[in-house]
């Protein structure tokens, strides 16, 4: 994306910092992703800007990195963001891009994320910020690293803070009260969630590792209260414009309370997460719907591995490909337009400056009556139209697709088609999981069998964190239950052994992020809280487990152990944060 910039682009590396400390200058961190709307704006705006660009390489040392690629530096440099802004005094939030200024020892001084050209309505453009900071750090550079100084202090005291292990019990009580608390956030009138009433149109994330334990907990105790939540939340979210309703899968997030206008960028990690959520909620209810979300959304490939991401533009613009005006769908419909506007929302007021996002407003057995067609009838016709629409759809240009194969996200698809492979009786999907096992220990290992991050034509010098260590584990797990294959099992437990080896922590117990001998940053963090994706604790824990009655190896749930005693006492205190933590102790 940023290959024909003007800007000087260096990659993370001694190379960048030992140019910056030789020529004495700051550096510039700019950090994003493929997918990312902003990142796009910005590298269009400021970045493509010959002027600015020119600034940027005369004054700094420019340094690029993909977030999914180097998750430790976006996590450290996020969190230095937020200690910037606190300090500051600042009540803005994180995001993606990440802007970052620096000393040449990678001690941040001050950041932002997106930064307009120039200024506007009293905010600063980026060539403001720049040169600000450069005639600061040529006349008063002392106190420019003084507040580095002060920055860094507070970054590694948040991310190496000791976790106080608490004489917490480690019960099926302490995952209820995480389930009590999630059940008491859910939307009662548009589903989802996390929910708070003073901040009712927040941006609205399905979180799939909090859907997996409601939908567990629902099942294991009988619940039809919670079912009923987490039925009426499932079949919102399959209405909404957060999916696809023409080619399947899902967005990245609501942006509004409805699910109506989604972030369009289409993410691996929620795709696969969401398949193995509707494939379980098949199998407990037995609606024929879910079966068919679960097996709409793209998960077979061809290659073995799965690409990252399907961005969120096209032409520049956010959801062009996506939408759609009455009048395209008029002459390309027919006489079944009519039919197809009532199903999906195009007889309503449009709230997207783009286009209509396809949406289902009510349920299709009342659109039925309205037009008097039988269902089965009406589903004949939409089902032509929208494959008419997806071709058409497909002649458009098209969102970039982000086609790195990353370890941990492909075993996030690995188990959710080995599930859908069981649970469908889809000896395709169980194929599919095979391909991609084998591309992964195969492609992304190297001769002394240690794990790589990523994949682009060949596997990138990255070594894998931990959350690929535990995600493939997981993914291979799920395809031994699935096929009752032993390599599969055999190839697990080699990996957990190495990941015990890499990551745990022998003073307090759990995983550190990356091994141990991963290049030092400012500081070595801990996974804790399962977010939109789980985090690598939380899966260690459950996949130890699982390895424990499988091979009947007790170190294994020894460690299990100890790493939920270490989580126990945060759990209680924070019990929305720690959804698939909560999924060991049923």
């Amino acid at each position: 994306m940023h290959a024909h910039n003007p800007v000087d682009w260096f990659p993370w590396g001694p190379e960048a910092f030992a140019k910056a400390k030789k020529e004495n200058k700051l550096i510039f961190l700019s950090i994003g992703y493929t997918s990312c709307h902003w990142c796009h704006v910005m590298e269009r705006l400021v970045f493509s800007n010959a002027e600015i660009a020119k600034y940027m390489n005369e004054n700094f040392v420019c340094v690029k990195v993909d977030r999914e690629e180097r998750p430790d530096i976006d996590d450290i440099y996020m969190t230095a963001l937020s200690v910037y802004f606190r300090l500051s005094g600042s009540d803005q939030n994180g995001g993606w891009p990440l802007s970052m200024f620096m000393t040449a020892e990678g001690k941040p001084i001050a950041g932002g994320t997106y930064f307009p050209p120039e200024d506007s309505e009293g905010r600063k453009g980026f060539p403001t910020v720049m040169k600000i900071i450069a005639d600061l750090w040529r006349n008063d550079s002392e106190t420019l690293e003084k507040n580095a100084e002060a920055i860094t202090t507070n970054v590694r005291r948040v991310m190496s803070a000791k976790i106080v292990v608490q004489d917490t019990p480690l019960t099926a009580e302490l995952a209820a009260a995480t389930v009590k608390h999630l059940a008491d956030t859910h939307d009662a009138k548009f589903g989802g969630f996390d929910f708070n009433p003073a901040r009712a149109n927040a941006p609205k994330f399905p979180v799939p590792s909090k859907l997996a334990l409601l939908l567990y907990a629902a099942n294991r105790d009988k619940d039809d209260a919670l079912r009923a939540k987490l039925t009426f939340t499932l079949d919102a979210m399959a209405a909404g414009g957060i999916r696809d309703h023409l080619a399947g899968g899902f967005h990245r997030y609501s942006t509004d309370r409805a699910w109506k206008v989604p972030h369009f960028e289409k993410m691996l990690y929620d795709n696969a997460q969401l398949a193995d959520v509707y494939v379980e909620a098949f199998r407990q209810t037995k609606d024929p719907a879910y079966k068919l979300i679960a097996e709409e959304m793209e998960m077979t490939d061809k290659r073995g591995g799965f690409f990252s991401a399907l961005d969120a533009d096209s032409e520049d613009v956010e959801g062009k490909s996506y939408v759609w005006s009455e009048r395209e769908i008029d002459q390309l419909l027919g006489p079944n337009a009519e039919a197809f506007k009532l199903a999906y929302g195009l007889n309503e007021k449009n709230t997207f400056e783009v286009g209509y996002v396809l949406h289902q407003p009510q349920p299709l057995d009342q659109v039925a009556a309205k037009l008097k067609l039988s269902p089965a009838d009406l589903e004949k016709r939409l089902s032509s139209s929208k494959q008419k629409l997806l071709t058409a759809r497909n002649r458009r240009p098209q969102p970039l697709t982000d086609d790195k194969v990353l370890t941990g996200w492909n075993g996030l698809m690995i188990k959710a088609l080995s599930n859908a492979g069981a649970q469908l009786d889809r000896a395709d999907y169980l194929s599919a999981a095979e391909r991609a096992a084998m591309f992964v220990v195969t492609e992304l290992r190297d001769e002394d069998g240690r794990l790589h991050r990523s994949y682009r034509g060949a596997a990138s010098p990255i070594k894998a964190y931990l959350d690929d260590y535990t995600y493939l584990v997981d993914g291979l797990i799920a395809l031994h239950l699935a096929t009752r294959e032993p390599k599969w099992l055999n190839a697990a437990s080699k990996l957990t052994d190495d990941q015990l080896k890499l990551f745990w922590d022998e003073q307090n117990s759990g995983f550190f992020f990356t091994a141990t001998d991963h290049e030092e940053l400012l500081a070595r963090s801990k996974d804790r809280y399962d977010s939109v994706v789980p985090s690598g604790n939380s899966v260690a824990v459950r996949n130890l487990l699982r390895l424990a009655a499988l091979t009947k190896n007790v170190s294994y749930r020894e460690k299990a152990e100890l790493t939920l005693k270490a989580a126990a006492g945060s759990m209680q205190d924070s019990p929305g944060g720690f959804a698939n933590m909560a999924l060991a102790l049923f």
